[in-house]
């Protein structure tokens, strides 16, 4: 399916760890916009319509340059999920993230580089998590950026999200033009 943002959707269900102050969400102009007010915020939406073995997530997605926006994949509330961010220094990062209570997230870094393939400033880039049996694959307009292998995680099913998160500048807006998800 894709999701242009043309309406707001029930399906997707937001989330808030650190910070402040809580970020707003708004389906508005075929977009979803995410604006963070505090430092050192992020904030999760998960679509919870259907869970996904083998999954391919896209989006489009422009941001101020002063954070993060990412794909989730395997979401699961008690398990965790997987989470591929890129930031507006040029850098990207993946991530395993489990809740150890509401609104208080764990991240275990699987790998975290920079790229030319990531502009440093404003973000205006799509960008692409493939999760696909023990494979989670990184893009960057319509670039493999890295494959990792996933194996020992356990994560293998779940519904997909996206992320934006402010750092120690605020405030910080996204805004996701559409989401496109595939099975793999």
């Amino acid at each position: 399916f894709t999701d242009e943002f043309d309406t707001p959707s029930t399906f997707w269900q937001f989330f808030q760890t650190g910070g402040m102050d809580s970020p707003l969400t708004a389906f508005e102009n075929g977009q979803l916009r995410v604006d963070i007010p505090s430092r050192d915020t992020w904030h999760i939406g998960i679509h919870n319509a259907h869970s996904y073995a083998n999954v391919f997530i896209r989006a489009k997605v422009s941001a101020s340059p002063s954070g993060s926006v990412g794909l989730v994949c395997r979401y699961s509330e008690t398990n965790g999920w997987f989470e591929f961010n890129i930031a507006s220094d040029g850098t990207y990062n993946a991530l395993l993230g489990q809740w150890l209570a509401p609104g208080i997230a764990k991240y275990l870094p699987l790998a975290a580089d920079g790229s030319g393939l990531i502009n440093a400033g404003a973000i205006n880039s799509e960008i692409g998590l493939s999760c696909k049996d023990n494979f989670m694959n990184l893009y960057v307009n319509e670039t493999l950026l890295r494959r990792l292998d996933i194996t020992n995680y356990g994560l293998t099913e779940g519904n997909i999200g996206i992320t934006a998160a402010s750092f120690k500048e605020s405030p910080m807006s996204a805004l996701f033009d559409w989401v496109r998800v595939s099975e793999e």
